[in-house]
């Protein structure tokens, strides 16, 4: 079959270093680059560093790598320092330094420059947020047609967001990350006209990383890469015990080599932009009949996701 040509959108986080190595490692797909968002849990330059890195440790340290935003488009929303400085470090486990440096043009600009000289449109998941993707996709909106879809783990429609659950200061219960951090970007990549599949909290909320899970990779990971993933949840043990970790971006990324892991139905969305501190609803997901066709994911296949996903990074 011919492989699926991809680039990946990642705010470089742990659960993306999981969907990198995933997709990296996948018989059918072709990884045509890397580009980084600094809005989400990683600063942009570790954050670049540490995805060169990932691709060194895969054996595919030629894919190139592009640096984005470290500002979204609205609001100023951020991760706590916190989880931010031990993402950033990788939880102190070792990769092999790429000898690479990113590319010199920013996100969006390699974003549209691979985008228009692929010969075939090409598929992008979406693991950072809308800033880099809603940016390139309202400033240069001769692109869609180059995009085959977008596959984005982001959102919470009927289910409550997670936002207060990193972090208590936020008074928002209903937004996920993803658009919580860049309402407007999020906005923008709905409008665009792309086809979008959307893996929300309703989703991924059945693909928990937990004990269970763990004990599974601490008994298998013969490759380096299931070795390294093995080594960050063992830094991020508690996390993992917490019962607040689920598989978001890497079931986003299986969804993309195999649709069938997930379940759901075309909703017609739209992003909530207001910011009201006292009872925050910005990044909220809310049907509207005025709204984008969205396909969004509501349910998904955790033992199918779990055996997937641990054969691709052990293959």
């Amino acid at each position: 079959m011919t492989r699926i040509p991809v680039l990946i959108d990642t705010d470089v986080d742990i659960d993306d270093w999981m969907a990198i190595l995933y997709l990296s490692m996948h018989p059918d797909v072709d990884l045509r680059g890397i580009t980084v968002t600094g809005v989400g849990a990683c600063h942009l330059t570790p954050g670049t560093r540490n995805a060169l890195n990932l691709l060194q440790l895969t054996g595919k340290p030629d894919v190139p790598v592009a640096k984005g935003t470290s500002a979204p488009l609205s609001y100023s929303n951020v991760f706590p320092t916190s989880i931010r400085g031990p993402i950033d470090a990788v939880y102190n486990v070792p990769l092999p330094a790429n000898p690479n440096g990113p590319v010199s043009e920013s996100a969006v600009d390699f974003l549209r420059a691979t985008l228009m000289v692929s010969a075939t449109p090409m598929t992008i998941l979406g693991i950072g947020g809308g800033t880099n993707l809603g940016t390139l996709l309202h400033t240069y909106p001769d692109v869609a047609p180059k995009i085959e879809r977008i596959v984005m783990m982001g959102g919470a429609v009927y289910v409550p967001g997670n936002v207060a659950v990193v972090d208590p200061d936020y008074t928002n219960q209903v937004a996920e990350w993803n658009f919580f951090l860049d309402p407007l970007g999020g906005q923008y990549m709905f409008d665009s006209g792309v086809p979008v599949t959307l893996i929300p909290l309703d989703a991924s909320d059945h693909v928990p990383l937990n004990l269970p899970f763990y004990d599974r990779i601490q008994q298998r990971h013969t490759t380096p890469q299931a070795t390294f993933i093995y080594q960050t949840l063992t830094a991020d043990i508690p996390f993992v015990q917490s019962g607040s970790f689920f598989f978001w971006d890497p079931l986003a990324a299986a969804v993309l080599t195999d649709p069938a892991l997930a379940s759901g139905k075309t909703l017609k969305l739209r992003v909530v932009q207001e910011l009201d501190e006292e009872a925050d609803h910005s990044g909220q997901l809310v049907e509207d009949p005025d709204g984008a066709s969205i396909n969004v994911m509501l349910d998904a296949d955790a033992d199918a996701f779990y055996d997937l996903f641990l054969n691709v990074i052990n293959s």
